[in-house]
């Protein structure tokens, strides 16, 4: 949130965000650095847009950490995802529900 500077340092991790993804689709994270052209890859970009969602990390950086080289790439991923999520409704539940446990988590540390 841009109205609380601390929220940035409050929000989990991108490596927590990146193992609770890999927990919940039960996959091994080098995973979440693979992509090819054409083939989804749900839980990179679940992961990419609950970065940029709950951290609010730059998109060059977002990139660094799946090996993207181009910005725009990451941008067009984060659209993608919230396109997909306001049809269906099974991905938007799946993408919420590791928010809420994210979240809930950091708030017991």
């Amino acid at each position: 949130n841009d109205e609380i500077p601390q929220s940035k340092r409050l929000a989990p991790g991108a490596d927590r965000i990146k193992k609770a993804i890999c927990k919940a689709y039960g996959i091994e994270e080098s995973s979440l650095l693979s992509s090819r052209r054409g083939i989804l890859n749900e839980p990179r970009n679940v992961a990419i847009f609950l970065i940029r969602h709950l951290r609010g990390e730059k998109l060059e950086e977002i990139g660094r950490q799946f090996g993207i080289s181009k910005y725009s790439s990451v941008s067009s991923a984060i659209e993608k995802m919230k396109k997909e999520m306001s049809m269906d409704r099974q991905l938007r539940m799946r993408v919420k529900n590791i928010k809420n446990r994210l979240l809930n988590s950091q708030q017991q540390i």
